[in-house]
C-alpha cells in the first residue's frame, strides 16, 4: 500500500468531501480566469492551466479528486455555455484528459517522480501532447459544433487552439504544483534562499522589460529581450533545481500573457487568439528544454550522492573487514586448539561425554561465526563455480522451510529456464537462509515469505539472475535501511542476532560479481534482491 493510498483510507469522509469541494472551487476559479482570454470561441482559450492543475491533483492525491475535476469543469463551462448537455460533455472530456494523463504517467513515467529525469520530462510531454490534450480537444470541439455553439468549418482552428492551450497549461502548471507539493511534504529540499532570490529577480526583470505593458523599451528591444528569457531558465536549471526552474517558467509566462492581453508584446498578431498561440508555442519551446536540463542535473546529482555514499560505505566495510579478519583468524586458532583438546578428553573419559557434547556444539557455533566473519571480510575466498540456479534454489527450499515457523506462509516462485550463475554453492544457501531468518524475525505474528527468481537484463545489457526474498513484516525505517549492511548492526534484542546476516549476503554477492538491493518501508514489508551475473 502506498503512502497516498494509506492517507486516503484514513481520511474522514467529511474531510474528503471538503477536499473535493476545495479542489473543484480552485479548478473553477482558474478556468474562469483562463476563459477571459477566449476570442476564437467563448469556450476555447489558447492557454488552459486547469489541465495542469487537474493532472497535479490526481498525481498527488489519486483518483479520489476526479469528481472535483468534473464538477469544476462543468461549472466553468456551464457559466459560459448555459446548456447542461454541452457543458457536461466538455466536462467529461476535461476529466477524461486528466485521468488518462495521470494513468499513463503513473504506469509509464514513475508518477509524481516523473520530473526527476530528462526521460520522465520527455515522457510527460509526449503523454500530454499525443494522448491527453487531443482527447479533451476532440470531445470539446465536437460538443460545441454538434450543439451549434461553433461552426464545423472552424473545427480545425478551434481544435488546434484547444489542444495547444491544454498542452501549455499542463507543461507550465503541473511541474510547479507537483514539485512544490513534494516540498511541503518534506520530500524535496528547501529552496536556496539567496541564490534563488537573485535568479528570480533577474528573470522577472527581463520578463517585465520584454513582455509587460509597463515596459518603456521600444518593441525592437523587447523582441530581442524576449529570447533572453532562456538564459535565466538555463541558469536555474544548472544551478538551482527542478522546482525553481518550473516556478520561474510559470512566472515568466504569466508576465508574457499579461503583455499579450494588454496589447503590448513582441508576440502581437492580428488577433488575440493568434497572438496567444504564438506566445504559447514560444513558452513550450523554452520551458521543456529547461525542465529536461534541470532533470538531467537532478539525476546526475542523485547518482553522484549515491556513488559517494557507496564509496564511504565500502571504505567502512573494508576497514572493518581488515579488523574482522584478524580477530577471526586468531579466534579460529583458539577454537582449533579447544577442539583438539576435547577430542583427547573424549577418548580418555566417556563419562564426560554429555558435557563435551555441549562444549562441542558451542565450538561449532563459534566456527560458524568465524566463517561468517571471514566471508564478510573477504579474506577467505569463495569457491566460485558454475551452479544450476534452479537446482540450488530447490535444494535450499527444505532448509528455508525448516528454519521458519508454521504460521508463516512460504512460497518459492522459480521462473522456468533460469540461467546458471557463478557462485559459491554453500554461501549461496547461507545467504538465502540468512534472508529467510531475517524475514521470519520480522513477522512474529505470521505473514507471507516469497522467494522469487527470474532472468533479467540490466541497463548495461548484462544478463543476470535476480533472486528476491520478500516478506510482509514490519519493514525498515529509513535510518535502519541506511545501516542495514553494516556489520554487527542489528535491531534485534541482545542475544538474538549477530548483525552479520545481511553483511554476509552483501559480501557473498559482491564477491560473486553481483549486487544486493533492499526495498523496504515501515509497515510495508521488505524485499531483498540478490542479482548475480550469468555464468
Amino acid at each position: 500500500m502506498t503512502a497516498t493510498a494509506l492517507d486516503r483510507t484514513e481520511t474522514p469522509v467529511w474531510l474528503r468531501v471538503g477536499e473535493i469541494a476545495l479542489a473543484a472551487l480552485v479548478y473553477f476559479a482558474l478556468a474562469r480566469a483562463s476563459l477571459y482570454f477566449a476570442s476564437l470561441n467563448a469556450s476555447v482559450t489558447p492557454i488552459w492551466p486547469p489541465t495542469g492543475l487537474a493532472i497535479a491533483l490526481l498525481l498527488l492525491r489519486g483518483n479520489v479528486l476526479l469528481p472535483a475535476v468534473a464538477i469544476g469543469a462543468f461549472a466553468a463551462n456551464y457559466a459560459i455555455t448555459p446548456q447542461i448537455v454541452t457543458a457536461g460533455i466538455i466536462a467529461i472530456g476535461n476529466t477524461l484528459e486528466a485521468f488518462i494523463a495521470t494513468f499513463l504517467v503513473q504506469r509509464w513515467a514513475k508518477g509524481e517522480h516523473v520530473f526527476q529525469s530528462p526521460i520522465g520530462v520527455g515522457k510527460f510531454a509526449v503523454i500530454v501532447t499525443a494522448a491527453a490534450a487531443p482527447i479533451s480537444a476532440t470531445v470539446g470541439v465536437t460538443a460545441l459544433a454538434a450543439t451549434g455553439h461553433a461552426s464545423w468549418n472552424d473545427f480545425v482552428a478551434i481544435w488546434i487552439t484547444w489542444w495547444l492551450g491544454n498542452l501549455a497549461g499542463a507543461i507550465l502548471t503541473t511541474p510547479a504544483l507537483v514539485l512544490w507539493a513534494r516540498t511541503l511534504r518534506g520530500e524535496e529540499p528547501a529552496p536556496l534562499a539567496a541564490s534563488a532570490l537573485i535568479s528570480f529577480a533577474g528573470a522577472l526583470l527581463i520578463a517585465i522589460i520584454a513582455f509587460s505593458p509597463i515596459s518603456p523599451a521600444p518593441i525592437a528591444v523587447r523582441s530581442a529581450l524576449a529570447f533572453l528569457v532562456i538564459m535565466p531558465l538555463l541558469w536555474s536549471a544548472l544551478r538551482l533545481g527542478l522546482r525553481e526552474t518550473a516556478t520561474m517558467a510559470l512566472l515568466i509566462s504569466s508576465f508574457a500573457v499579461w503583455g499579450v492581453v494588454a496589447g503590448s508584446s513582441p508576440f502581437i498578431q492580428p488577433t488575440l487568439n493568434s497572438s496567444l498561440l504564438l506566445l504559447v508555442t514560444f513558452i513550450v519551446s523554452t520551458t521543456l528544454p529547461s525542465l529536461a536540463l534541470a532533470a538531467e542535473r537532478h539525476q546526475s546529482q542523485t547518482l553522484l550522492d549515491q556513488t559517494r555514499h557507496e564509496l564511504v560505505q565500502a571504505q567502512k566495510l573494508e576497514a572493518l573487514g581488515t579488523l574482522t579478519s584478524g580477530v577471526a583468524h586468531d579466534f579460529n586458532n583458539l577454537l582449533a586448539a579447544i577442539g583438539g583438546g576435547l577430542r583427547m578428553l573424549e577418548r580418555q573419559n566417556e563419562e564426560r561425554l554429555r558435557t563435551m557434547e555441549a562444549v562441542t556444539q558451542a565450538l561449532e557455533r563459534g566456527s560458524g561465526l568465524t566463517r561468517q566473519l571471514l566471508a564478510f571480510a573477504r579474506r577467505e575466498p569463495l569457491k566460485l563455480e558454475r551452479i544450476d540456479t534452479t537446482q540450488a534454489l530447490e535444494s535450499a527450499h527444505g532448509l528455508i522451510r525448516s528454519s521458519i515457523k508454521d504460521h508463516i506462509r512460504f512460497e518459492m516462485q522459480i521462473t522456468p529456464g533460469l540461467w546458471p550463475v557463478k557462485a559459491d554453492r554453500n554461501q549461496f544457501e547461507v545467504a538465502l537462509l540468512n534472508l529467510a531468518v531475517n524475514a521470519r524475525d520480522a513477522m512474529p505474528e505470521g505473514g507471507d515469505l516469497v522467494v522469487q527468481a527470474e532472468n533479467i537484463v540490466g541497463d548495461d545489457q548484462e544478463k543476470c539472475v535476480a533472486i528476491s526474498v520478500a516478506d510482509s513484516g514490519e519493514g525498515m525505517s529509513e535510518e535502519t535501511l541506511a545501516r542495514a549492511f553494516e556489520p554487527f548492526f542489528s535491531t534485534k534484542a541482545a542475544g538474538h542476532g549477530t548483525g552479520l546476516g545481511l553483511a554476509q549476503v552483501y559480501g557473498f554477492a559482491t564477491q560473486c560479481g553481483g549486487r544486493v538491493n533492499i526495498d523496504s518501508a515501515l509497515g510495508q514489508g521488505t524485499t531483498v534482491t540478490i542479482t548475480l551475473p550469468r555464468a
